[in-house]
Formats: structure tokens, sequence, C-alpha cells
């Protein structure tokens, strides 16, 4: 009994110095400089947006804040890097959803699991993307596109910023919800894409707002709705997919702040509030949807819940397509 009684006084007291020790350092925090590891290459959306919140987080926090470009492997090579890191809320994840909710099905050999090895802090924002047809295709409506590809199956091409990209993620949802075929044509980028749909080399693609609706209002594009299930605020005169009756395709973009596992959880609210105030400035709310962007915040627990179904919903289109990473 004593003995017993010796063991639990034991282990009370480990967790009392354990949650002393995590709040001690979370009224210390932060007391020197904090690496966003973006896990893109330098002068993308990503990139941009990253170096946004950076700042916005340096002027609330008072300590310098670096971005750290950690390209390569769809994402992976930057999600490791913030895995292997301190869990002292020091090195933040910037991500999006490849590392996240795509890759587990991609990579076979993946060397760490988003759910087990990386917190959630709190989604930044999202987007959209748009579907376009080249001028050439009798189509202005997304039910009058999946009536002609049902007539002319394999005839309709479709390009993509590559394979496993989002876009092409996207479209093989939609394909697949609403029974139809078409030929995958997959480009090292969305840039070559977009020429070949000016060109009328290819006939659709699902791509960004900023790149989109500049060709469509210059009518060398038509746009004819956006990836959502709703209207979204980036886009509202163009409607969701669930007013074409597709109510299961609903593909958004994000950004969000991720960070080691083992970090207190006093650190990650911070770090929660601190982000959820910088998507609430009114000038980030105003250059975010500049870009295309909806600024959204939330806790933890949402984006991890986002997180959960989203990789849910990848997984299943990556099996059953047979898509595999190049």
């Amino acid at each position: 009994m004593v003995r017993h009684w010796l063991k639990k006084s034991v282990l009370v007291s480990v967790g009392l110095i354990t949650a002393a020790s995590c709040a001690a350092q979370a009224q210390e925090y932060p007391s020197r400089a904090i690496r966003i590891v973006t896990p893109i290459a330098t002068g993308g959306m990503t990139d941009i947006v990253s170096r946004v919140m950076a700042a916005k987080l340096a002027e609330r926090l008072g300590q310098p804040t670096v971005v750290e470009n950690r390209a390569g492997a769809g994402g992976s090579i930057g999600a490791e890097t913030v895995v292997r890191a301190a869990p002292d809320g020091y090195t933040l994840l910037f991500a999006y959803p490849g590392p996240i909710v795509v890759n587990p099905s991609l990579f076979k050999s993946l060397s760490y699991d988003p759910e087990r090895d990386l917190a959630p802090v709190s989604l930044l924002g999202n987007y959209p993307m748009v579907l376009a047809v080249n001028p050439s295709v009798k189509a202005q409506t997304v039910a009058e596109l999946i009536e002609l590809a049902r007539r002319t199956p394999q005839q309709l091409t479709y390009g993509s910023a590559g394979n496993a990209s989002t876009s092409h993620l996207a479209m093989e949802l939609l394909r697949r919800e609403a029974g139809i075929e078409m030929t995958h044509v997959p480009y090292k980028g969305a840039a070559p894409a977009m020429t070949d749909l000016i060109g009328g080399r290819i006939q659709l693609v699902f791509d960004s707002v900023q790149l989109v609706m500049p060709q469509h209002q210059a009518g060398r594009l038509r746009a004819l709705a956006v990836s959502s299930r709703e209207r979204s605020p980036t886009v509202p005169e163009l409607p969701g997919m669930g007013e074409s009756g597709l109510r299961n395709v609903d593909v958004m973009g994000w950004f969000a702040i991720f960070v080691p596992a083992a970090t207190p959880r006093p650190i990650i609210d911070r770090l929660a509030r601190e982000f959820n105030a910088i998507v609430k400035d009114p000038a980030i709310v105003k250059d975010l949807l500049g870009r295309g962007i909806a600024a959204q915040g939330g806790s933890p627990e949402a984006l991890g819940a986002l997180v959960r179904h989203e990789r849910q919903m990848w997984h299943k289109v990556v099996t059953q397509a047979g898509i595999q990473a190049d």
C-alpha cells in the first residue's frame, strides 16, 4: 500500500513539474527569433503569403521572424524539417494541402505522418480554383460541359500543373463524380498549361483565380465555376459546384500553420491567437483577397478536423484513380 502511494505521489509530482515547466516556457515565449519553414521554392504565391504572415507575426511578437524555403518532394522535405525540429514554438510550418493531406497517399515511404508528427495551429486562408475552358468549347456551364464530355468520351483534354498536383486531383474528383472520361495532360507548372489552354491545344483546366480571371476578362478563356461547393467571396460572380449538382466536389486550396507534435499546448494557443488576430486585420484581409484568398482563422481543433476530412477525401481519389507521384 505504501509503495503504491509513493508511486502515485511520484507520478503526480512529475505531472505537476511538467505542467509548471510548460507554463513557464509559455510565459517566456517568445524570447528569440522564430523560423517559418515554407516547403516550396521562392517567388510563388505560397512563398509570398508566408512572408506577409511572417512580417506581421514579427510585429506582434516583437521577435525577428524569418522564412526558410525548403522545397522538394511535393513539400515533404519542408514538412520533415519541422517534424524533426525542437518542439518549442520556434520552428513553424507554413503548409498547403500537398504535404499534409495528399502526400501520405502518394508516397509509400513518407518519413512522417502529418497527423501524428505535426500539431495544427490555425487555418490562415483558403481559395477555390476556377474551372475554365477554351472559348472554342461549346459549353457555357458545368452542366453543358459534362453533357459534352458524355457525348465525346476521352476527346476533351484537360491540363494540370503536374501529375498529382491539386489541379489534377480536383479535375479527377470532378470527372469521377460526374461520371465522364477525359484525357489528362500534365505540365511542369501552371503557366505552360495556361499557355496551351489559351492556344487551344487543350480544352480545360482547374487553376487559380489569379491566373484564370484576367484571361477570362480579356476573352481568351471562359470561366465556368469555382471548385468549391458554394460560391466564393474571391469570385462571387461564379457559381459553385453545388449549383451544378456536384455537391461532393468541394475543393479548396489553403494555407495553415503547424508545429512539431510535442509543442506545449500553451505555446500552440499563443500562436493560434496571434495568427487569428493577423488574419482579422483589415489590411491583411484586403491583401489576401487581392491574391484570390479568403482570410479564415480558427482553432487548432478545427484545423485538425479539416486535415482528417481532406486526407480521407484525397486518399479515395488517389487510390481509385491509381495516381502515382512522378
